[in-house]
């Protein structure tokens, strides 16, 4: 997989949407300038979490002088997940959606949350696929507006499985 332990910069948001649905193909991240809006893509993996950060950035130097953490001015998305023996979990999805320009610059829209959502779910599957896992699940809130809002229409089921960390959450899943 191109996407694995390494940042990529990309020139605009469809270039993210399709490498995160099509890995494997090397032509899609070639980026000939360093110093202009790019969007940079980081994979990495801690204690078996394989984490992928998601920034807006003027240059690739802007990596280290920036933690690119949940309160960056530039941060797009976060998106960790873990493989298990049975299926793949979806641990955290964060996305700068406009909901929450109070707190970031850079928000995304209502249409770029949806086609950057999917996109990250298209990606799990696919490492799903190459795993030979046939189950995402993915933790939700009881008043599954943000379900109904983005992961209904992917496919998610709902289960009567609660969250193990938060008794207000539940666990939805995608059977592959």
């Amino acid at each position: 997989m191109i996407l694995y332990n390494k940042t990529i910069l990309l020139p605009n948001l469809q270039s993210l949407y399709e490498l995160l649905n099509n890995n494997d193909n090397e032509s899609l991240y070639t980026c000939k300038c360093v110093y202009t809006n790019r969007i940079a893509i980081k994979h990495s993996i801690n204690k078996k979490m394989h984490i992928i950060q998601i920034w807006r950035t003027k240059s690739l130097f802007d990596y280290w002088f920036d933690d690119f953490n949940h309160s960056s001015k530039n941060f797009i998305a976060a998106f960790d997940y873990t493989i298990h023996k049975n299926n793949i979990k979806i641990n955290y999805l964060g996305v700068n959606t406009i909901e929450y320009n109070h707190l970031y610059n850079n928000s995304l829209d209502e249409y770029e949350t949806e086609d950057l959502i999917q996109s990250l779910v298209q990606f799990v599957k696919i490492v799903a696929k190459k795993e030979n896992k046939n189950k995402i699940i993915l933790d939700i809130h009881k008043n599954l507006r943000i379900y109904e809002k983005y992961f209904y229409y992917l496919g998610f089921q709902i289960t009567n499985r609660k969250c193990f960390d938060n008794p207000f959450w539940i666990q939805s899943e995608i059977i592959l």
